[in-house]
């Protein structure tokens, strides 16, 4: 496992900006499940460091590498940067 494999993960402020642009994308998602936001950044997270350790892959060949990338990011912290995009994006009550 490298040095970058075990690494903290994303702060709560990074994932607030994912977050935010995720939810121009696919404005459905803004009230999802936290445990859905959790299981698409993770993944998307695994994919980015894949990409990064295994530069000039195929797509299949990058997928196959996919499990060795843990999971980095919780729900804790996903409810806390979903909280500071809605309190940003969300018009007052």
């Amino acid at each position: 496992m490298s040095n970058s494999d075990s690494s903290a993960g994303p702060s709560v402020s990074l994932l607030a900006g994912q977050l935010e642009y995720l939810f121009e994308e696919h404005p459905e998602l803004r009230h999802a499940p936290v445990a859905q936001l959790v299981a698409r950044l993770n993944e998307e997270d695994r994919w980015a460091r894949a990409i990064a350790r295994y530069p000039n892959r195929s797509d299949a060949e990058v997928h196959g590498h996919l499990a060795e990338f843990h999971d980095r990011i919780g729900a804790v912290e996903v409810e806390q940067a979903r909280q500071q995009v809605l309190a940003r994006t969300d018009p007052p009550a």
